[in-house]
């Protein structure tokens, strides 16, 4: 196979107890049908055969790169994959997912046209024997024009604001896979993924880094494949986690005002830090595998409850960005109702415990 000395695509993949999935997820980018790439895996900070993994099959295809750090986390495994790579544009891939053969071939066919800045496609989430598929924009975008790009931008914070006609159904507008970044750009403007938190760390980057992308493309198509397991971040326990939601809406908070965004963005955004509040709450506080007693509990949420950046993002709901049940969430919430809220929640967490089993 000819390689020509830059690739135009580095894969970056972050490695952390992967053994398991590696080998499909790396097969997925050594078989793409076009062959300027380079893959770099970084393993941080495994404790079971990732690394060997990883050694392996660089031994099969000298397009693997291996790079074994010892500071913990995605985003620094992320961050030293920017600093290493020589490609043209850098892509993003969890090591439990895969990506189909043909993505890389249609974006250099579309890149040799339009040089983008980004470039998006679409995902499919894999759960047991169910797929959803999801879609940013209800069509294929050849150069998104400037309302184009707000859109994408307010969906980051809320798919389903309810500003647009076309809504997407999950999160992974903000996630880092799924798009092609321009590498010169990143490193222009100091982009990188924060390691101050461990939660929303890619909604944070690709919010501080949208508006340094002009030229834009999107297709509809499905590339990219999320495998959805019983253990993923959005079902785990994550203890002090609003430590880690604190440090990400501070940082929004502080784009929104330096930036001068309007109302559109503000409201979304407030509707992602809600969320974010319902995370501590079902993630962390009321989690199943929180062994607190039920009265700490609820001594913990009134000091949450109590707090001003809580009130604040409280009162400013806009309705329309929730479901009804969401809604019946806020209400108990802003009317301090404590125990009802806390009955609630543990109610909520077990049997959603039980479902996912």
């Amino acid at each position: 196979m000819c390689i020509t000395k830059v690739p135009l695509i580095s894969f970056v993949v972050p490695v952390y107890n992967a053994e398991r999935t590696l080998h499909d997820c790396v097969r997925s980018l050594i078989k793409q049908t076009f062959g300027n790439i380079e893959i770099i895996l970084v393993n941080n900070c495994s404790t079971d055969e990732s690394l060997g993994k990883c050694n392996e099959l660089a031994k099969e295809d000298e397009r693997v790169k291996v790079v074994d750090i010892a500071e913990k986390g995605v985003s620094a495994a992320r961050n030293r994959g920017i600093e290493l790579a020589t490609g043209e544009y850098i892509a993003f891939v969890d090591a439990d997912d895969w990506v189909d053969s043909n993505v890389c071939e249609l974006f250099a066919d579309l890149n040799a046209k339009y040089d983008y800045d980004l470039f998006c496609y679409s995902a499919q989430y894999h759960k047991k024997s169910k797929t959803t598929t999801t879609y940013l924009f209800g069509k294929d975008i050849e150069l998104l024009s400037q309302n184009q790009k707000e859109e994408l931008q307010i969906k980051v914070f809320a798919p389903q604001a309810p500003i647009f006609s076309y809504k997407t159904n999950t999160r992974f507008v903000g996630s880092a896979w799924g798009k092609f970044y321009k590498r010169e750009i990143l490193l222009k403007n100091n982009l990188r993924f924060a390691t101050e938190t461990i939660i929303s760390e890619d909604v944070l980057f690709n919010t501080l880094s949208l508006d340094n992308f002009q030229r834009i493309g999107y297709t509809k198509r499905c590339f990219y494949n999320y495998e959805q397991s019983s253990d993923s971040a959005q079902n785990r326990y994550r203890p002090n986690s609003d430590k880690y939601f604190m440090f990400v809406i501070e940082k929004i908070q502080e784009w929104l005002q330096n930036t001068g965004k309007d109302q559109r963005f503000v409201d979304a955004a407030n509707c992602l830090f809600v969320h974010y509040l319902f995370g501590i709450l079902k993630e962390d506080l009321f989690h199943k595998n929180n062994r607190m007693f039920f009265v700490t509990k609820v001594s913990l949420l009134k000091i949450i409850l109590n707090e001003n950046w809580c009130t604040k993002i409280l009162q400013r709901t806009k309705k329309a960005y929730f479901t009804l049940l969401e809604i019946f969430l806020v209400n108990l919430l802003l009317n301090k109702k404590y125990w009802t809220v806390s009955i609630f929640l543990t109610c909520y967490c077990k049997l959603q415990a039980f479902v996912k089993r």
